[in-house]
């Protein structure tokens, strides 16, 4: 058997840990889950975990669901004994250590990491968006996975500075609306009603936006599709909310095209919408 000799540091410090060689530090293979912890407990677990074992299939990545619970139990519980109930676990399952470049090793053994951070700052009573330059390529393949890449992500994040804005949006490169940089969106027009972008080709497939179009939007009996939407069909809509897990719902009061800002209501449906996931989920009260 071939011997390989494994030598790293860290700023200058010298290091023996194998997690340097983790194929997701070194080629972002993996994915996450960010999910609100509210009261000891999280309530879309069942949501991100199916959406977890979905995609790592994909990804070639094993990992067996009672594993990633009996992890997430224990962490829970380590929370608990610091008194913590509130605030955000990230999940991040990688392919672990191993393998020749890119090649996966013979037996990937995946690596579970859990992350807890505060719950941070938000403004539920509405925002404004700034339009984002930079395109996400097409991936038919990736579409929907929330993986380790994230670069498109951080190029399109540090467009702006100002902070009056809380978010942007993306489009793809036949400029199609997607997502936000830290969000799925949905918006609503006279003429076509609710519709969410279709992300056969690029994208998150959020966990807030399943539960939305799976759950909520049927239980009130509001009509939504998924469609392409195109940069040009954003003037004619009137109401507009971002979602995530963590956030919830949260309405947009305005967004930049073409240099001009373009102001939005917050129509009853959004409403209506907030307040049956509230209903249902009581940390997004």
């Amino acid at each position: 058997m071939e011997k390989h000799i494994f030598i790293s540091s860290i700023d200058g410090l010298l290091t023996s840990s194998d997690s340097l060689t983790d194929r997701g530090l070194a080629y972002g293979h993996g994915l996450f889950e960010t999910m609100r912890l509210h009261l000891g407990q999280l309530p879309l677990r069942s949501w991100h975990l199916e959406r977890l074992m979905r995609d790592a299939a994909v990804l070639g990545i094993p990992v067996y669901l009672s594993t990633v619970e009996e992890y997430i139990n224990d962490f829970q519980q380590h929370l608990r004994q610091q008194n913590i109930d509130h605030g955000v676990i990230k999940l991040v399952v990688t392919a672990g250590t191993g393998g020749r470049g890119y090649k996966n090793p013979a037996t990937i053994k995946a690596r579970i990491i859990c992350v807890y951070s505060e719950l941070p700052q938000f403004d539920q009573q509405g925002i404004h968006l700034w339009h984002c330059g930079y395109r996400l390529p097409t991936n038919p393949v990736l579409s929907g996975i929330k993986h380790l890449n994230r670069l498109d992500q951080v190029m399109a994040r540090n467009e702006w500075t100002d902070d009056s804005y809380a978010d942007g949006l993306m489009f793809d490169q036949s400029n199609h609306l997607v997502e936000t940089t830290s969000a799925n969106i949905f918006l609503h027009s006279p003429e076509q009603g609710w519709i969410t972008p279709d992300l056969h080709s690029a994208g998150v497939s959020g966990v807030m936006r399943a539960v939305l179009l799976d759950e909520l939007f049927p239980r009130l009996d509001i009509a939504v599709s998924t469609a392409d939407i195109s940069s040009e069909q954003l003037v004619d809509c009137d109401h507009m909310f971002t979602c995530n897990s963590v956030r919830g719902i949260t309405p947009v009061l305005g967004f930049i095209q073409n240099h001009n800002l373009v102001t939005l209501t917050i129509g009853s449906e959004v409403k209506m919408l907030q307040s049956a996931l509230a209903d249902n989920y009581p940390c997004f009260k």
